[in-house]
């Protein structure tokens, strides 16, 4: 929020007749009230007032208006009938009287006095049919009264108010030195150094400070001996709790916009130079500093806010005395976020945001939803993340989340309600009634429930869910396994590098692998490797091997390059895990050596045709002495065509 602008409706050469006496508006249509003569009647109303009016008529108009006023408009303020004719009201026991205002005659003047019309705001109060129910007021003074109001607002600068021109008075009795001093040093939006100042005036630094020292206690002496300029800063300074729109504050109090010649920009930016009470940065008012009104807001929110840090803007908007639009504009100028009605009083992390959008619902969201709502935008897994590993959030079923002090149920793997519910039921569950309970208590598919309960740790026989008793048996055989192989004690498994493995995310195992190397239901593994510790742990109905990303950039891997998962077992030690990049086969080769290569077989290049063909038929667990029809039948059982095709040629 910046600074008011200066409004060219405040220069009184620009202001026409009905903008300075509004009620004019009621006679626009006539008949003519300066006289039979107009052309078009009431037509210089639209005009400028300090144009269109010869000095020597002034009276003669400002009487026949009071006459017009008078007959039709007894009962409405005089405040609000001449607006212009009033210096603002101050609180201040020192304020101008009506005849020092308005040049009343003598008589008038103590008719007003002696009935207790003595501040100009109070006589502003009046109606005209008020004015005649005073004793010792008669229709001639109140004529009077009315013609000077007129005069005073058709003549008078709106701006030579007596706040302006105390300031006047101020710097009216400063030397050009000071002058410059003043709009250099105090009040000024650029604050020349002490040496600059010296090097314009020509005298030296330690001077400089001198007279700076000098000029600031007489400001702050005048300052506060001025009771109009301390007036405006009052208004100003117990406006602001801590905080206030200084736009506003120019609307309601139009002097505090006043340019002042002497100063480097309005009366209120002056004031804030002159009085430390309270200071005004980018269009705010705040008390004492911005530091402090900021520091003041953060302790109001923090007192305000719920568990998932909201607040409501109108509960803010009380708590400082401000319109709530205000308070809206002003908390996100001091940086926290506004979500519609309510403000998020906490840091603004992905955490403290997606509690606030959860609270705002009211209801589970979809993990989309929530991260579509946070403001800065954030990556999909750091949100997912951020659910995860803060005990605020619970999954509410598979696909939607919820804030934890709902009481909702939680949603678990399914493969683990599973295992509750035979748990609970003496570990048998007919399949019909287990897809019932699970369907009906979280958003999971029929099929889903069917397939975890007849696969993995679990079956179902005769209609009837348990635990599998029986060792676990892959669902395919290390034959059939597209990219397995074996080379003595080692395993391989080809695979190509993709985006989940250069952002280091788990990914899924052949069945087949999981079983050479001991995983299976309720079994995980820790393998060890020269990059540290490798998990492959049982998810479900499959195991998944952690994060290579380490692999990835050790060995500077990028999406789409081959390379080897390597598992050389021992009966001792266990399985060691490694990482290893595909070669290409030399193209100098015979075809069936170059198959070898293909499956990471490291002693292929020292090897004969038949040699090949013995060693390729074991990498695929076959005997030794299959026959290159066997081998390529097999590959492409496996759906490795370009491998069969190297054998058969």
């Amino acid at each position: 929020m910046s600074g008011p602008t200066h409004s060219p409706v405040r220069e009184v050469a620009r202001r026409s007749w009905l903008d300075v006496l509004p009620w004019l508006a009621e006679h626009r249509q006539g008949p003519p009230l300066l006289g039979e003569g107009e052309l078009m009647p009431n037509a210089w109303m639209a005009t400028e007032c300090g144009d269109s009016l010869p000095p020597q008529h002034r009276d003669e108009v400002c009487r026949r208006l009071a006459a017009v006023f008078v007959a039709d408009h007894r009962d409405e303020p005089l405040g609000s009938s001449f607006p212009f004719a009033f210096v603002a009201p101050r609180a201040s026991t020192t304020a101008a009287t009506p005849a020092e205002v308005l040049d009343l005659s003598t008589r008038t003047r103590s008719a007003l006095t002696a009935t207790g019309v003595v501040e100009e705001s109070a006589l502003a109060g009046f109606t005209v049919t008020e004015l005649g129910a005073l004793p010792r007021v008669g229709s001639a003074m109140i004529a009077e009264i009315i013609a000077a109001l007129i005069r005073r607002s058709t003549t008078a600068d709106p701006t030579n108010s007596a706040t302006v021109g105390e300031f006047d008075r101020i710097t009216g009795m400063l030397n050009d030195r000071d002058l410059f001093l003043l709009t250099a040093r105090i009040i000024t939006r650029r604050r020349k150094t002490l040496a600059e100042c010296g090097t314009t005036l020509g005298i030296s630094r330690e001077r400089v400070n001198q007279l700076d020292n000098r000029l600031r206690d007489k400001m702050h002496a005048a300052f506060h001996s001025a009771p109009h300029l301390r007036a405006s800063a009052d208004t100003l300074f117990a406006a602001a709790r801590p905080v206030a729109a200084l736009e506003r504050m120019v609307e309601a109090e139009p002097d505090l916009d006043v340019a002042l010649p002497a100063a480097d920009g309005p009366l209120w930016f002056a004031l804030s130079r002159l009085d430390d009470r309270f200071d005004i940065v980018d269009g705010w008012v705040v008390t004492p500093t911005m530091d402090a009104a900021r520091n003041r807001s953060k302790s109001l929110l923090e007192q305000l806010s719920t568990d998932e840090g909201l607040v409501g803007l109108d509960a803010v908007a009380e708590a400082l005395g401000i319109p709530q639009t205000d308070a809206s504009a002003w908390l996100a100028y001091c940086g926290y976020r506004v979500i519609g009605e309510h403000v998020l009083a906490q840091s603004g992390s992905v955490h403290d945001n997606i509690a606030a959008i959860l609270a705002l619902s009211g209801k589970p969201m979809a993990l989309n939803e929530i991260h579509a709502s946070i403001v800065p935008a954030r990556s999909l897994s750091s949100v997912r993340n951020a659910m995860v590993s803060d005990e605020r959030f619970i999954r509410a079923d598979r696909s939607r989340w919820a804030l934890a002090r709902w009481g909702t149920a939680r949603y678990v793997p399914i493969h683990r309600q599973i295992g509750e519910i035979l748990d609970t039921n003496g570990g048998k569950i007919g399949i019909e009634e287990l897809v019932e309970r699970l369907i009906g208590t979280f958003d999971v598919k029929e099929f889903s429930v069917r397939t975890y309960a007849a696969s993995g740790e679990y079956v179902t026989t005769d209609g009837v869910v348990s635990r599998r008793e029986k060792t676990y048996t892959p669902r395919k055989s290390p034959t059939k396994t597209r990219h397995l192989y074996r080379e003595d004690a080692v395993l391989r498994w080809r695979t190509t590098i993709a985006p989940p493995h250069i952002k280091g995310s788990a990914f899924n195992l052949p069945s087949a692998l999981a079983g050479l190397i001991g995983a299976g239901p309720k079994r995980s593994l820790e393998l060890s490797s020269r990059l540290g510790p490798q998990s492959v742990v049982w998810v479900a109905v499959q195991a998944r091997s952690g994060t290579i990303k380490r692999f990835v950039d050790d060995l500077g891997l990028a999406p789409g390059d081959e390379v080897f998962l390597e598992f050389a077992l021992d009966s001792t030690t266990g399985a060691q895990f490694d990482v290893v990049a595909a070669n290409p086969p030399p193209v100098d080769s015979a075809p069936i050596i170059r198959a070898l290569v293909a499956t990471g077989y490291r002693g292929a290049g020292s090897m004969d045709v038949d040699q090949a063909r013995a060693a390729l038929a074991e990498a695929l667990w076959l005997p030794a002495s299959s026959t290159k029809e066997t081998i390529a039948e097999t590959l492409r059982t496996r759906k490795e065509d370009e491998l069969a095709a190297l054998v058969e040629g």
